[in-house]
């Protein structure tokens, strides 16, 4: 209903807009137009507010049906939504299969390009080498030795002796090359043939792939039916988790990729890594307190904290009920990279597909460079409340 009068709107404000233009041009009076051109910016703004305001009311209203169910509920919809990241992931998995076979086919037809190039070449060495013998039957050895033997001088001795090596080798090369040649042609052909079986293994794949999610709605189906009387209300609470879930992967890859540039940009404080000096390194310890400060000052993140305990870092966005676990790694000299290996959406568990998918566009990153200067990551220790990290001094 709200697209629909936004709709309505919109041909009403360029209707408007249309008039402006044509009474500006008869009358050519600047104000009258000015006023009206601030009138239809005033509309945009009010419709565009009601769209939102719509989206946003039907946002939160899925949230608060989620948060109120019982926790027997949720248990039955952790189970659904279980299933449906299982089939989610066949589906990626289905996806890239399918890519995968697309490249392989191509490769098969440039290898196909190739080995059918090298059969021609390998014909015509065939075709030269055997003309090159006929002619030596032709003229028998006796011939050769007539023509050495009949030199009238020295010179015309010598340069006859090496016109017939020159003869020999030429045909020994000729020889050498025809088998790199068809050596080449089996290598080719061997790659082709391994080609085809990948792509038979992929076809099988695939069609695993297909069966199994298949099989997936079909447990879903029976799952629900079991519910009788209460399938219904199940099916509209599984509808509303999807949707969020759906609203958050975008979210939370605009989250992940507006902190990593915060970080990287050099946003920690000078005093973010409490420095020490040891024989194994520098040693710098950064506490959760001072992320979840940064955090809090950019009014471009959502309300989003961490917290660290031993070996484990978790990441919360409580408006969003999503909270993911895991550890740092050092990726590169002087990064750290969030690699989650937990997480929950509404107390329900993630699968590794699901949190996988969750950083499809780009991990959460660290880049430490501004406060490390150029010194190197060697190792990162995750302690209660803070992390520790040894680093390695450039001393060129």
């Amino acid at each position: 209903m709200v697209k629909l009068d936004y709709d309505m709107a919109k041909r009403s404000i360029f209707s408007l807009w249309q008039t402006g233009v044509r009474y500006m041009l008869k009358k050519r009076e600047v104000k009258i137009f000015f006023v009206s051109g601030l009138a239809i910016i005033f509309a945009l703004i009010m419709v565009s507010s009601t769209v939102v305001e719509g989206q946003v009311d039907s946002f939160t209203e899925v949230q608060e049906k989620l948060i109120e169910i019982s926790q027997e509920e949720r248990e039955i919809l952790s189970n659904l939504f279980l299933i449906v990241q299982e089939i989610e992931e066949m589906e990626r998995e289905e996806e890239k299969i399918s890519q995968d076979i697309v490249i392989i086919n191509r490769e098969i037809y440039d290898l196909e390009k190739i080995i059918a190039g090298k059969e021609v070449d390998y014909q015509k060495k065939q075709e030269d080498l055997k003309q090159v013998l006929k002619s030596y039957q032709r003229m028998g050895p006796g011939s050769y030795l007539e023509i050495i033997l009949d030199s009238d001088s020295l010179t015309t001795f010598l340069r006859r002796i090496n016109i017939l090596k020159d003869l020999t080798r030429n045909t020994g090369e000729l020889l050498e090359e025809m088998d790199e040649n068809r050596e080449r042609l089996t290598i080719e052909k061997t790659k082709l043939e391994e080609k085809l079986l990948l792509t038979e293994e992929k076809q099988y794949q695939l069609k695993e792939a297909l069966a199994k999610k298949m099989q997936l709605r079909k447990d879903m189906e029976e799952y629900l039916a079991s519910m009788e009387e209460e399938r219904e209300y199940f099916q509209e609470h599984l509808a509303s988790i999807q949707q969020v879930w759906q609203q958050l992967k975008p979210l939370l890859s605009e989250t992940v990729e507006e902190f990593s540039r915060i970080i990287r940009e050099g946003n920690l404080p000078p005093d973010a890594l409490k420095i020490s000096f040891s024989f194994a390194g520098i040693k710098g310890t950064l506490e959760e307190g001072t992320l979840n400060s940064i955090i809090a000052q950019h009014s471009s993140l959502p309300e989003m904290s961490f917290s660290f305990s031993d070996n484990k870092i978790e990441m919360r966005l409580p408006k969003q009920n999503l909270v993911l676990g895991g550890t740092f790694v050092i990726q590169g000299r002087d990064t750290l990279k969030f690699e989650v290996s937990e997480g929950s959406f509404y107390q329900m568990p993630l699968e590794a597909g699901a949190l996988e998918d969750l950083f499809r566009e780009g991990d959460l990153t660290l880049n430490l460079k501004p406060v490390l200067e150029n010194n190197t990551l060697r190792s990162v220790d995750i302690k209660k409340g803070y992390i520790e990290l040894l680093s390695t001094p450039f001393l060129f």
